[in-house]
């Protein structure tokens, strides 16, 4: 018996050290780094968040040969990008970025996986390097390890005003037509764990939530069943951020002015997770979430087991 032991043990053992070595183990993901969007008006989305929202002016960077790039910073490691669009998209979503301790490690795991990655990461001179891949539904998804040079170290601890509503952009949502692609990419790929889902009806789901890793951050999947007009894509992506009171909030902005085009943010309500809510829209309708930071009541609702809504098309 305990000759087969070892020789079971001896058949065993390569198998074990070529799986060690053929899947990395997965880098941190140490939260969202950025939401990138799509705006045919800089001035108007910067002055949303200067004037209205009360951040820092924005950093613009003009690209020759690409779209311009706007970054409005929430703190030294959030930021929400906007890219110049010339051609009046119809979808303004555009990616969100993942924080990661080893930009290098993570591409190599994601290789390992079967991701289709790129040959090297991108040094962008933002302060920042980079890669995209595509996630299982086709949308873009980008990687970001930030270093020690660039615009955004240059800035570092700069332009972060008492001003700001909130310091912490929690989460961000995006269309998700299929969400069990979502949940074998963000999930078992990326390491994401769902701990709350939802809808109107609650034999439907419409909401799936995701928390990052090694964070608190987390992502919301906007589950859809139909085609999405504009009004609708600017509902559904949309990006987060956090405060301690959405009436002290709603009231403090309603003595600042909005830029044209804008929409305010609305009286509390109490969304289905039981947390107080409040939207702003920016001028091409995507939609800024305030969120209380502790449900109403103090205990979030339960999750449903509805079946989640799918695009077929």
């Amino acid at each position: 018996m305990k000759k087969i032991i070892i020789i079971l043990l001896l058949m065993v053992s390569p198998l074990i050290a070529m799986a060690q070595t053929t899947k990395p183990q997965r880098p941190k993901i140490q939260g969202i780094a950025h939401i990138s969007l799509y705006t045919e008006d800089f001035d108007n989305a910067a002055s949303l968040f200067t004037d209205y929202l009360g951040y820092g002016k924005p950093y613009v960077v003009q690209r020759p040969g690409r779209d311009d790039v706007m970054f409005v910073k929430i703190n030294d490691r959030q930021y929400v990008e906007f890219i110049k669009d010339d051609q009046q998209r119809l979808v303004k979503y555009r990616h969100t970025a993942f924080e990661v301790d080893d930009l290098e490690a993570m591409r190599l795991y994601l290789q390992a996986m079967g991701i289709v990655v790129p040959a090297k990461v991108m040094e962008t001179g933002m302060g920042f390097n980079a890669f995209f891949v595509k996630d299982f539904n086709g949308n873009d998804v980008e990687f970001v390890q930030y270093v020690d040079t660039g615009l955004l170290a240059e800035k570092k601890g700069k332009d972060l005003p008492d001003t700001r509503i909130s310091d912490t952009m929690r989460h961000v949502g995006w269309v998700c037509k299929d969400s069990a692609k979502d949940l074998a990419f963000y999930g078992y790929i990326l390491g994401f764990t769902e701990f709350w889902r939802g809808g109107e009806d609650l034999s439907k789901i419409n909401w799936i939530k995701m928390k990052l890793p090694e964070s608190t951050d987390y992502v919301e999947l906007m589950l859809i069943d139909h085609e999405l007009d504009h009004r609708e894509l600017g509902l559904y992506n949309h990006l987060d951020v956090d405060v301690d009171d959405v009436v002290a909030t709603k009231k403090l902005l309603d003595t600042r002015k909005i830029p044209e085009g804008c929409l305010p943010a609305e009286p509390q309500s109490k969304g289905i997770c039981g947390y107080g809510l409040s939207n702003i829209y920016l001028k091409d309708k995507t939609r800024i979430e305030l969120m209380t930071k502790i449900a109403l009541g103090g205990t979030p609702s339960k999750s449903t087991y509805g079946v989640p809504l799918r695009y077929d098309k």
